[in-house]
């Protein structure tokens, strides 16, 4: 009697911890986050993530460093937007800065955000958000950032339906990695001397390919901006 319910003891436990690490049980991207959102005024320059210019009557927010490195990415949820309901209502708000001090969940909007969705009066406020996706047109941009050369590069991905958690380029016959920055770039070493093939993977595991023209010989003394030719699928 003793070792059957030992047996049956062990059998619920691992059943339990299947459940636990199963990729079903795994947090999806666009799961509901709940948390608290304050207000603040800075975002449209200088933030944490390299996105400037960014319009002055654009709804934006800093992220809590928990969602803002989704699944151990630096910087995962860049440029991602998020759905964010309130006391008062709903908006959608464009993720441009790291809030350093929030908690998981937490964001900091822009005021124009936070007021449509709460009273400024309060100055904290429950909420709950989601990623969705991007409400913009055409294809990517990429940002090429000032000192990116061919022996050196760091390259930024804009304007994307959904966030960026992966980028590699094609040199010698494989796909390389390139590393993910806390300010929103991908860095590599020795590129090569030709254009340069890219393959992007968003959130979701969606993958297209595109093709940037090559990088300068020596490190470029100002950032420049590059158009893309792909999209990510709806």
């Amino acid at each position: 009697m003793y070792m059957k319910k030992k047996i049956s003891t062990l059998i619920s436990a691992m059943i339990l911890m299947i459940l636990c690490f199963s990729p079903q049980a795994s947090a999806a991207y666009n799961d509901l986050h709940k948390g608290y959102a304050t207000y603040t005024g800075s975002g449209y320059s200088g933030g944490a993530l390299l996105l400037d210019p960014i319009p002055s009557d654009m709804e934006i927010t800093a992220l809590n460093p928990t969602d803002l490195n989704y699944r151990g990415v630096k910087a995962a949820l860049a440029g991602a937007y998020l759905e964010v309901e309130g006391p008062k209502g709903k908006t959608t708000v464009y993720v441009t800065d790291l809030y350093p001090e929030g908690a998981p969940g937490a964001l900091d909007l822009s005021p124009n955000a936070f007021r449509k969705i709460g009273d400024m009066k309060d100055g904290k406020i429950n909420i709950k958000w989601r990623v969705v996706k991007a409400p913009i047109k055409g294809n990517f941009t990429y940002r090429i950032k000032e000192g990116s050369s061919r022996w050196w590069a760091a390259i930024q991905v804009r304007n994307h339906k959904y966030p960026v958690m992966k980028m590699e380029y094609y040199k010698g016959g494989k796909w390389i990695n390139m590393e993910k920055t806390d300010y929103n770039h991908f860095v590599s070493t020795d590129l090569g001397t030709g254009s340069l093939k890219v393959r992007i993977t968003d959130i979701r595991g969606k993958v297209v390919k595109d093709t940037i023209p090559k990088l300068p010989e020596n490190g470029t003394s100002q950032a420049y901006m590059v158009s893309g030719k792909v999209q990510f699928p709806d």
